[in-house]
């Protein structure tokens, strides 16, 4: 009996106003809003690099099939991870019910939730882009405003920067191949055409013009 009017005391307690709130899943102040940025911030880098060597790589060589299967499985089990983190911590507690932006800040979960399924899904870094604009956004619900993570765009345009420059040498290597293919060329049409003018002599020329000149002579002669 008396158990049970302390149960009932604390839910009195919690339910000042006639509602219920809950709020940390584990005792308060042991969740920190910056690390849980952080990791899905650090997601979006992962996703980033992944789509990226996923969709350069050649799928020729052991090695190559190797990493294709790893970031495979990489992407999975991270993009699982933040859809569970977003659950968690944001569904189940950041966002409250009955507030003013509640309905936006579900929207936005939601949206992110189904982006990860996108992502699973593809390789295609546009998925990840469109993960990327729906964070940015919904994070500033509940942060200060203008907050980045300085590292993720750091890296970010890294990545972007190496990758453009792995695409121009690659297409610089392909237009060298190509003007030695065309030289190569140039040069065997030209010692062709040498080899042959070699077998040219202008005294042979003018003896085989004479004979032809003395045949035609020969045979007007006859037909007067």
């Amino acid at each position: 009996m008396k158990r049970n009017l302390i149960v009932s005391g604390i839910i009195a307690w919690m339910s000042w106003n006639g509602q219920l709130y809950s709020h940390c899943q584990m005792p308060c102040g042991v969740y920190h809003d910056n690390m849980v940025y952080d990791q899905i911030d650090q997601y979006v880098e992962t996703m980033v690099k992944g789509m990226t060597v996923l969709s350069d790589n050649k799928f020729t060589s052991l090695h190559d099939k190797n990493e294709f299967v790893r970031w495979i499985i990489t992407k999975e089990n991270e993009s699982n991870k933040t859809a569970e983190l977003i659950t968690t911590y944001f569904l189940q507690q950041k966002i409250k019910p009955d507030e003013e932006d509640t309905v936006k800040k579900v929207v936005m979960a939601h949206r992110l939730l189904f982006d990860i399924v996108g992502i699973k899904q593809n390789i295609d870094i546009k998925m990840v882009k469109n993960f990327q604009e729906v964070w940015d956004k919904f994070k500033l619900l509940f942060h200060v405003e203008g907050y980045e993570c300085k590292m993720e765009q750091i890296k970010l345009k890294e990545w972007e920067e190496a990758r453009q420059k792995a695409k121009r040498a690659e297409a610089v290597e392909h237009n060298h191949d190509h003007d030695h293919s065309l030289n190569h060329e140039y040069s065997h049409a030209h010692d062709h055409f040498h080899e042959h003018s070699h077998d040219y002599n202008p005294d042979n020329a003018r003896d085989h013009s004479h004979e032809h000149s003395h045949d035609r002579r020969q045979a007007n002669s006859h037909s007067h």
